[in-house]
């Protein structure tokens, strides 16, 4: 998906054609709206809609025009965002010095928070700041003719970060801003701003995005069962973002599972199957190549399985939702017993902290799948003979 392709909001990107079809363009928008509503994406498609405008009927032109936006290549837009020192950048950071990662955060998703930011640019607990030496940036780059001969764009993500001398040096630039220039402030708190700053500013206000369209972009994104989406768009209460979140976490749930449910029906057969030695190594095989925190939640789910199985067994609790694929927790549940269960328990811990100790994954998984197999087929009157 393009940044610049907003998850819903037609009313609003109605409104903003009709802005660039009257010849309506104003110097300095304020862009304001919660977390995850796509200020950044609906700026994007705001740039667009001005230069398809501007261009009249070239429709080549405007296509070329668009595409460069899509890419984040069109050398008439810039980007100005909170930043600080990390392990490479020392002294006095400016938005230059992270653009690189800054679009690979827009072509991810448009739709990341300040936090996410922050975790990208590796400033550990320290605050983003757009700084004076920002501001003249800023400044600079605006005051310079247009490379294409139409608009020039400056989009300010996060304008509240603005620090007292930065607010003071753009505000100038405000007073008496360049001919044929488009600032945009996004902003989730405006009240940060000063007010001199706002008073110049056309306030364009985001809403929450609608239900419906968060359910139709996870089911693009993410291929989201469309009744899971539905339920997902309805919690997250207009915030794409926090949709992503919760269809990430449905998923990584949802693989969990699917390889829990693997690992336990393997690991009953291998005593009887041949072939279910082999497919054990090629279970273990798979779970290596995951990331490790992937197998970390793994095990961990796993734990939280044979606990319900144990529950269930002694009728202490008998909700086995959350299940699928045919894996039923009351036929499972009588192998998970006092004479395996602490053992099991030890076995899934042991094998969680060695890939947390950077143990090698494939022999890590292949040894806990060989012990799951004998613990499993241990029966509960068997006298714990160690």
């Amino acid at each position: 998906m393009s940044p610049s392709n907003p998850i819903g909001q037609k009313q609003l990107l109605q409104h903003l054609e009709g802005l660039a079809k009257n010849n309506r363009i104003a110097n300095t928008y304020m862009l304001v709206g919660s977390e995850g509503v796509g200020k950044l994406s609906i700026a994007l498609a705001f740039i667009k809609i001005v230069l398809s405008s501007s261009l009249g009927k070239d429709s080549e032109a405007v296509r070329a025009a668009e595409l460069k936006v899509d890419s984040l290549s069109h050398p008439d837009l810039h980007f100005s965002f909170p930043v600080n020192t990390n392990d490479k950048i020392k002294k006095d950071p400016v938005s230059k010095d992270f653009l690189s990662l800054w679009r690979e955060m827009l072509f991810d998703s448009p739709y990341f928070s300040l936090h996410d930011w922050y975790k990208k640019i590796r400033i550990g607990n320290k605050q983003g700041v757009i700084s004076a030496k920002e501001a003249e940036k800023i400044s600079k780059t605006m005051s310079l003719k247009s490379y294409e001969g139409g608009y020039k764009f400056m989009v300010i993500w996060m304008a509240e970060k603005m620090n007292p001398s930065a607010s003071n040096k753009l505000l100038k630039l405000l007073e008496e801003p360049p001919k044929s220039t488009v600032f945009l402030l996004l902003s989730e708190n405006p009240a940060g701003i000063l007010e001199t700053i706002r008073s110049r500013c056309q306030k364009i206000e985001i809403p929450p995005i609608a239900s419906n369209d968060i359910a139709l972009g996870l089911g693009v994104r993410y291929k989201t069962k469309s009744s899971t989406a539905e339920k997902i768009g309805i919690k997250s209460k207009g915030n794409y973002r926090a949709a992503c979140q919760l269809a990430e976490n449905q998923e990584v749930a949802e693989e969990s599972s699917a390889d829990f449910i693997r690992w336990v029906r393997l690991a009953f057969r291998v005593k009887t199957s041949k072939e279910a030695l082999g497919e054990i190594i090629s279970f273990s095989e798979n779970m290596a190549k995951k990331s490790r925190e992937d197998q970390k939640a793994f095990l961990k789910s796993s734990l939280s399985v044979f606990r319900k199985g144990l529950l269930y067994n002694y009728a202490v609790e008998r909700n086995s939702a959350g299940f699928d694929n045919g894996f039923k927790l009351e036929k499972f549940a009588p192998f998970v017993h006092e004479n395996n269960v602490v053992e099991i328990y030890d076995e899934v811990q042991s094998a969680h902290d060695n890939i947390e100790r950077n143990g090698n994954s494939k022999i890590v998984f292949l040894d806990a799948s060989i012990k799951l197999t004998r613990l499993l087929h241990k029966k509960p009157s068997d006298a714990k003979q160690g």
